[in-house]
């Protein structure tokens, strides 16, 4: 289906990675492309997945709307507005490197790689954007990788760091995580107990904070009084590691 490059240069102002940009500066560029976008309306679907590891790279894709899911574990869903394919895209990669699946009933758009080149040639701020958001997502699976070995405190304590990690905010001092349960079960690989086990040995030692009064049950809201604290935790589990294979 044909795109109006018009009404699509303003979804696509929406997305993180062209946050700041004139819709018409984006406009502009597409109409000189010479190759089209693509529309296509996506069934939610497992298999066979809507991006599959190791085919050709030759687009990028908008989720417009919708919900898609890569096929990585911890999992996670990319809500719209978001731009799938772009570590690919900053790498010159000829194939995809991850799987895909459409999770709920979504609207795509298909993007050239030579368009998106045009784009990031006359708009140079989207590619350091880019790299900007590629390098908080790598930081993020950094200490999400920490969060699932290990003993409870470590393994929360790194799924922490990885929320902070995700906005570039994992250092200094009072900083506030809104993370549901959950997402830390997730995140960890662990059992509601065994992450409400991990919360209470970080506010024992004083490493988070979850209110003014020691509360019963926790309400989704972290205070970090330092983060270095924090990363002290989340780090047990290689100390230990490292003075045993001394």
């Amino acid at each position: 289906m044909p795109v109006a490059i018009t009404g699509f240069a303003q979804a696509l102002a929406r997305c993180l990675d062209f946050e700041g940009v004139d819709p018409s500066e984006i406009e502009d560029i597409l109409a000189t492309a010479n190759e089209s976008l693509g529309m296509m309306y996506a069934e939610p679907c497992v298999e066979p997945p809507i991006l599959s590891s190791g085919t050709k790279f030759n687009h990028l894709l908008f989720v417009q709307s919708g919900r898609i899911v890569p096929w990585t574990y911890p999992p996670s869903e990319l809500d719209a507005p978001f731009l799938i394919g772009v570590h690919e895209f900053l790498a010159q990669s000829e194939r995809w490197i991850g799987s895909y699946s459409v999770a709920e009933e979504a609207v795509v758009v298909t993007i050239p790689v030579e368009a998106m080149n045009l784009i990031v040639e006359g708009i140079p701020s989207v590619r350091d954007r880019m790299h900007q958001l590629v390098m908080r997502r790598l930081a993020r699976f950094y200490w999400t990788s920490l969060a699932t070995s290990g003993a409870p405190p470590s393994r929360v304590a790194a799924a922490l760091v990885s929320r902070l990690a995700l906005e570039a905010d994992d250092y200094g001092k009072d900083k506030i995580i809104n993370i549901k349960q959950k997402d830390l079960g997730r995140l960890t690989t662990m059992s509601r107990s065994a992450v409400a086990a991990g919360i209470a040995s970080l506010v024992e030692s004083k490493t988070i904070n979850l209110g003014d009064d020691l509360p019963i049950r926790f309400s989704g809201v972290v205070q970090v009084p330092d983060v270095d604290l924090l990363k002290y935790h989340a780090f047990a589990e290689v100390r230990a590691r490292a003075t045993h294979t001394k």
